[in-house]
């Protein structure tokens, strides 16, 4: 249907980036919005080549603005969450206009979930959640497996009162002005961010109010002023197990002796925590032409990735229990343990493949084994080096803490989810703007 005959006054809640498509029809640009009137009713508006160009800087997020002379559609409920049942295509002819009279009088309506509640969420579930944003990380660039396109994300920790953060991901725009829009620990509500299981528990967002004038974020900001970043809380989100991500910022690391003092591990679920440390320990050796590795399949597909133990049989080929098959080689895949220590602390370890190829400057278990087993005398040597510069060196280490069951005990075991090295000059950045702050 189409009409040009109304106009509506809305505040824009949430602003994509510019996108391009492609298809048989042609191909173009494209960006999306959601607006809220003073009834509450938020409805998604897109806008299309020509439009892109003529509005997209014109406008603004969280600013009000009367729109005529839009086509009118039937929303497709499987891709809008919107509570309007029509959507909202712009062209260039259309009028938009800003509201000179503020937007005191429209306010989005909220469902807050309490960031430790987010578990119970599933998968793609749409929440609204009000915290604190106390970590700001640096903008980066992925390419999107779909349509192997660069994008622009900011991954933001979230935490509230509930004992609990995550971490809530921007795109676009809004992740280039992350820490111009969300510095200084403010109250943010973000509206229908989207849940995610990667990485533990993880938000993807859009809409968000910063310090919006409702009740619960001054309830909120007065909690923090008394006890934020005061008080251990409980990570939901793994961070550091994607390719693509850095270590976590500066104000979101704790101590080593924090494993114990927060009594981590002890959730039903594993925590996890970021600490720069030393590494004071490797724990290498085993005996003959073996090091500290084990022995995997072969098959590099399902159901094995080269992850589940082979045996070599009596005629020296590799058979696996997993995928029930026997093939020639196998591939080794470093497994071993150490300590760690900082200022305050030292804890064991356990490291394995990607993480003990980064430690070791690369170098994989196959490499090392060719070197032990290539008959010239010195590859054990090699090895024993390969580990040697790798104690005592520093890094920022991602660590996963949970209960396991040894023999008939439960143990608290740390084991290693992401290792980067330190940058001494990012390193002292930080530190002067923690002094700074203080």
């Amino acid at each position: 249907m189409y009409s040009n005959r109304w106009v509506i006054r809305a505040k824009v809640v949430s602003k994509s980036g510019v996108r391009t498509w492609s298809n048989a029809k042609g191909e173009g640009q494209l960006f999306s919005m959601e607006i809220l009137d003073s009834a509450g009713t938020d409805v998604k508006c897109t806008f299309f080549k020509e439009a892109v160009d003529k509005f997209y800087n014109f406008i603004e997020e969280d600013r009000v603005y009367t729109f005529s002379g839009g086509r009118l559609k039937v929303a497709n409920m499987q891709y809008n969450k919107c509570k309007s049942q029509f959507e909202i295509t712009f062209d260039q002819n259309s009028t938009i206009e800003l509201d000179q009279g503020g937007g005191d009088d429209i306010r989005a309506s909220y469902d807050f979930v309490k960031v430790a509640d987010v578990e119970r969420s599933q998968p793609n579930d749409y929440i609204d959640i009000l915290g604190v944003v106390k970590a700001v990380g640096e903008p980066a660039t992925i390419v999107s497996k779909k349509s192997g396109k660069e994008l622009t994300k900011c991954e933001l920790t979230v935490e509230d009162d509930s004992g609990a953060e995550i971490t809530l991901t921007m795109w676009g725009d809004t992740a280039n002005k992350a820490r111009e829009r969300f510095g200084g620990t403010p109250v943010v509500a973000f509206k229908r961010a989207r849940v995610s299981d990667y990485g533990g528990r993880t938000l993807s967002g859009s809409g968000f109010s910063v310090n919006p004038n409702i009740p619960q974020a001054a309830a909120l900001s007065q909690w923090w002023a008394a006890n934020g970043g005061k008080s251990a809380s409980r990570s939901l989100s793994s961070g550091g197990m994607g390719g693509n991500r850095g270590p976590d910022p500066f104000e979101m690391r704790k101590a080593v002796n924090s494993i114990k003092s927060d009594q981590l591990g002890y959730n039903e679920k594993p925590d996890y925590l970021s600490f720069k440390a030393t590494i004071t320990f490797l724990k290498k050796d085993k005996q003959g032409d073996e090091g500290a590795w084990y022995t995997a399949c072969a098959n590099g597909g399902d159901p094995c990735k080269n992850m589940y133990k082979a045996t070599q049989t009596s005629d020296g080929n590799w058979h696996c229990d997993k995928c029930q098959q026997t093939l020639p080689d196998c591939v080794r895949r470093f497994i071993f343990s150490g300590t760690v220590a900082d200022d305050t602390s030292t804890s064991w370890i356990s490291v394995f493949n990607q993480q003990a190829e980064e430690l070791l400057g690369g170098a994989t278990a196959d490499d090392l084994y060719d070197k032990i087993t290539s008959g010239d005398g010195g590859g054990r040597d090699v090895y024993d080096s390969a580990f040697a510069r790798a104690t005592y060196s520093e890094w920022i280490f991602k660590c996963k803490v949970r209960q396991e069951m040894v023999g008939d005990e439960q143990r608290i075991k740390t084991s290693l989810v992401a290792a980067h090295p330190l940058d001494y000059a990012a390193e002292s950045r930080s530190l002067l703007q923690a002094l700074a702050a203080v």
